[in-house]
């Protein structure tokens, strides 16, 4: 599991060091706080969030929502030096949420992803990225699910394991086809099982083909981490260059 640094919960600006050239820093979130700072997060956020924030049922869900909200343009605003609530977040054809605008010749790219209480996050300059966090747990229907999402090879590999193996496993495979397809900007409308993934001794994980394509593969770099016990996350990365910084902001109640 990779060491992630924490830091004081929602200071006025969450950089501990600037984000250059081909680096990449990616955040852990807890979703939870204080009145005071649900508040906060709310005034920072655009017309349409608000919207949607007031659309859910359930009052802990739009909390999570405006948590996760608010902390995103925290992060964007001390990135940019620009005011939290004055970023325009914009969405591409498949919802993938993007930027608008080019600061100093460069597109800050950035990707999000929830699991319950917790969120991450992965920011880099001029390159595609996606990352993806899911609660490790018992599927129903676990084997259907994979020969209908995952290719021959990684279902074979998970209908070999049993018990406390195979979950960790199936996640793996599953948080990092999703961060993939949401770098693409695809979505889930392109099948998931286009994507072959292959594990590593190591605990990294290698694109193996793109609809059997290996070669468009090679562009591709993946990375897994899990932020919290019983989390699985990774991160999906245009090219091969940079460094990785981890950091996380954790309630410290």
């Amino acid at each position: 599991m990779t060491d992630i640094p924490q830091h004081e919960r929602y200071p006025a600006t969450l950089l501990s060091q600037p984000l250059t050239g081909s680096d990449l820093h990616v955040w852990c979130a807890s979703l939870n706080g204080s009145a005071e700072e649900l508040a906060r997060f709310e005034s920072i956020l655009a017309p349409d969030e608000k919207a949607r924030a007031g659309r859910f049922h359930f009052e802990r869900d739009r909390d999570r929502y405006i948590f996760g909200r608010g902390i995103l343009r925290t992060l964007l605003g001390s990135y940019l030096g620009t005011e939290a609530h004055k970023i325009e977040i914009t969405y591409e054809q498949d919802g993938k949420p993007t930027l608008g605008k080019i600061f100093q010749g460069k597109k800050l790219q950035f990707n999000l992803s929830h699991s319950n209480e917790w969120a991450v996050y992965i920011f880099g300059w001029d390159r595609l990225v996606g990352i993806d966090i899911e609660q490790i747990r018992p599927l129903q229907d676990a084997d259907a699910f994979a020969e209908q999402y995952y290719t021959k090879r990684e279902t074979g590999l998970i209908n070999s394991l049993s018990g406390d193996e195979k979950w960790p496993v199936f996640y793996k495979f599953w948080t990092c086809k999703e961060a993939f397809l949401k770098a693409k900007g695809t979505g889930l409308t392109v099948p998931i099982n286009h994507a072959e993934i292959s594990l590593r001794l190591n605990n990294s994980a290698h694109l193996t083909s793109i609809d059997g394509d290996t070669a468009q593969a090679t562009d591709w770099r993946f990375e897994m981490f899990s932020p919290i016990a019983d989390y699985q996350a990774a991160i999906a990365l245009e090219g091969h260059a940079g460094n990785i910084l981890y950091q996380s902001i954790i309630d410290p109640a």
